[in-house]
């Protein structure tokens, strides 16, 4: 195999562990808060939190298609990233950025993993 395709490899397979990971440790926070509180919760949730779920859930199923399709799947985390720390942005009164940081922040850099690794393999052909 020569190099760019070794680093394809290695950008793809970095993508998908981060991305995993990640989705994994925000969905586990989620599903505990709904066994803990039961699903009574989210008809009582504010619309901030019932959005929140939608987005974190939505950008997991773009990790699990990015892992199928880099490229589709690698735009769509970087959009709904930047759409969840705009939402972060406006829901929040004071410390904004940390917020953003932890949550939209890892997203979006799996999104430019996905994206590099397709890049890296379109510089070879």
């Amino acid at each position: 195999m020569d190099k760019n395709k070794v680093q394809n490899s290695t950008l793809m397979w970095f993508a998908r562990i981060t991305g995993l990971m990640i989705s994994i440790f925000w969905m586990y926070g989620i599903i505990q808060t709904i066994i803990e509180t039961g699903f009574k919760s989210l008809s009582t949730q504010t619309s901030t939190g019932i959005i929140l779920f939608l987005i974190i859930t939505t950008l997991s199923i773009g990790v699990l298609i990015a892992w199928r399709h880099p490229l589709t799947g690698g735009r769509f985390i970087i959009i709904l990233s930047v759409l969840l720390s705009i939402f972060i942005y406006f829901s929040t009164q004071d410390n904004r950025l940390i917020p953003i940081l932890y949550q939209g922040l890892p997203y979006f850099l799996v999104g430019l993993l996905f994206i590099q690794s397709q890049a890296v393999s379109e510089e070879d052909s």
